[in-house]
């Protein structure tokens, strides 16, 4: 609701009866939100609006009377510039400002003096396709500079001392006819430069006119200001003119080609961020959890799986300043925070009879689970899918942990319980987890986050329903225990085998970790190596 609106008034249409749904602003206007009736409108009006709401009725700029024009005063440029590109501001009866005029080929573009927003064209029928300002030819200089407003054309002009065709876009929403009607004006000079803001609109304009004209279509960096009219006003047109004389070659979005581009992706890009884990065999072969891509870590039913990657969401953790978001979909948030805690105190507090074991109060699991998850920082956030959501939820999820909460890192257990979740049912799961694999890739790798992916394996080694997940992780870590062994160490000793790194390209076993049933804490330290078993 825009600021002055008065809302939740009763509908003056007879025929409509709300007595809510009606919305009145202070310039006379009004909308019910019932019947989608507004007012004024070809129904007849109504008394009540204008006796018992002050307004303002709206202006046509248009109809007030113009008694004077002007070059004089004209956001900072010379009068005589202004006069050049045809830039007026007229005055009414009251010598007061009412509208700028900028004289196109065959028409006139009008804005209002105190409205940028309200601007008109004389004769829309004759199509703003024409570039605007003086007619300047390829014979004037080798070099033409587009910008995105009349002002800016005529700003930049002045700033590279009236001596460089400048021009102005008629409007970032350029199309194909705009590029018909001035293809041939804009080849005939050896470089084309645009000198504009590449926020989303002038990034669309730029990238149509690369496209047209692609080995002589360069840019003007803008640091400071956002356009050629704030540098001239703000007394920083020398900066201006130091970048204009030198642009850069222009690269589309999604494409880079420039000495800037390289400069930018070296300077504020690190690729493979990584926070070590503790673990010395793993470490040793991945560095630690990667950041901007999908790390996938499987193992057969029984492994332990959750508990693995508890494990290293704690190593996360331990590391300050890391924030973590976490998707258990078979356990209750409870369960999560009570393993945190376990992990914290060293000793087991898994359910209340562990608890009441080891002798540790209930205040005292709150208190290690909170410490454990660091909440007072707001470093642990937990989230969950619902029986409804479809799997590619798990995107905005994703996207809101990082954004909103600061995630550096999402954990995933598991993919097979996101298939359970797909419209399309089991047997459509995998084209479902397909999608979501190349998506979340990208996702990654755009708010450079490590999204770990827990998933289990049939007994024959592959990934069910999740494959794709595994294609599209930069590292895979398999985890292989015997749970069958008649040797109790060994039954709780899991191992470690790297069998993806595209990031570091170490490969293989990366060590071992034991679950300690009496604290049901995993750890590096195993009571005795395999080969003293074997021996």
């Amino acid at each position: 609701m825009a600021e002055g609106d008065t809302p939740h008034l009763a509908c003056p249409f007879e025929d409509c009866g709300s007595s809510d749904a009606f919305n009145w602003n202070d310039e006379g206007y009004g909308f019910c939100h019932s019947c989608a009736k507004s007012y004024p409108s070809s129904e007849p009006t109504f008394e009540w609006a204008d006796n018992d709401y002050p307004v303002k009725r709206r202006v046509n700029y248009m109809d007030i009377p113009v008694k004077e024009l002007t070059y004089e005063g004209i956001r900072g440029i010379k009068p005589d510039v202004c006069q050049l590109y045809g830039i007026q501001l007229q005055l009414g009866e009251d010598g007061q400002p009412v509208r700028y005029a900028y004289k196109y080929p065959h028409t006139i573009k009008y804005r209002s003096f105190n409205d940028k927003s309200k601007t008109w064209v004389k004769d829309t029928g004759l199509g703003m396709t024409h570039l605007f300002g003086p007619s300047f030819n390829a014979g004037t200089s080798k070099r033409l500079y587009l910008t995105e407003g009349e002002f800016d054309a005529a700003s930049l002009y002045e700033i590279l001392g009236e001596k460089f065709p400048v021009k102005s876009l008629p409007s970032a929403s350029i199309g194909e006819k705009f590029l018909q009607k001035n293809m041939a004006y804009l080849d005939s000079f050896e470089t084309i430069i645009y000198a504009g803001e590449l926020d989303d609109a002038g990034r669309r304009a730029a990238d149509k006119l690369y496209s047209a004209l692609p080995d002589k279509f360069f840019y003007v960096p803008m640091s400071k200001h956002k356009d050629a009219n704030d540098f001239l006003t703000h007394g920083d047109g020398t900066d201006l003119m130091w970048a204009a004389m030198k642009p850069q070659k222009y690269s589309p979005d999604n494409f880079f080609i420039s000495d800037e581009d390289i400069d930018k992706a070296i300077r504020e890009e690190n690729p493979y961020e990584y926070v070590p884990t503790g673990h010395s065999g793993i470490d040793d072969k991945i560095r630690g959890l990667v950041k901007g891509g999908l790390t996938f870590i499987k193992a057969p039913r029984g492994t332990g799986k959750t508990e693995m990657i508890r494990y290293f969401e704690i190593a996360m953790l331990r590391n300050p300043g890391t924030r973590v978001a976490l998707l258990h979909m078979e356990e209750m948030k409870s369960t999560t925070y009570r393993a945190m805690a376990t992990y914290h105190l060293g000793c087991n507090v898994r359910t209340k009879d562990d608890a009441e074991f080891n002798n540790v109060s209930i205040d005292s699991i709150v208190k290690a689970g909170q410490e454990a998850a660091d909440s007072e920082n707001n470093r642990t956030v937990i989230f969950e899918m619902r029986s409804h959501d479809d799997p590619l939820k798990l995107l905005d999820h994703t996207r809101t942990a990082a954004t909103v909460f600061g995630a550096d890192y999402i954990f995933v257990d598991h993919a097979q319980r996101l298939a359970y979740l797909s419209s399309t049912g089991v047997d459509g799961a995998t084209s479902t987890l397909t999608t979501l694999a190349s998506r979340m890739a990208q996702l990654a790798k755009e708010l450079n986050i490590g999204v770990i992916f827990l998933s289990q394996v049939n007994d024959d080694g592959r990934t069910k329903y999740a494959a794709s997940l595994e294609e599209e992780a930069i590292i895979c870590i398999k985890l292989e225990r015997d749970v069958e062994s008649e040797d109790e160490v060994l039954q709780n000793t899991t191992t470690f085998i790297v069998d993806k790194n595209r990031p570091f390209a170490k490969l293989g076993n990366a060590g071992s970790i034991y679950y300690d049933p009496e604290t049901t804490i995993l750890t590096e330290d195993v009571p005795y190596l395999k080969g003293d078993i074997a021996a």
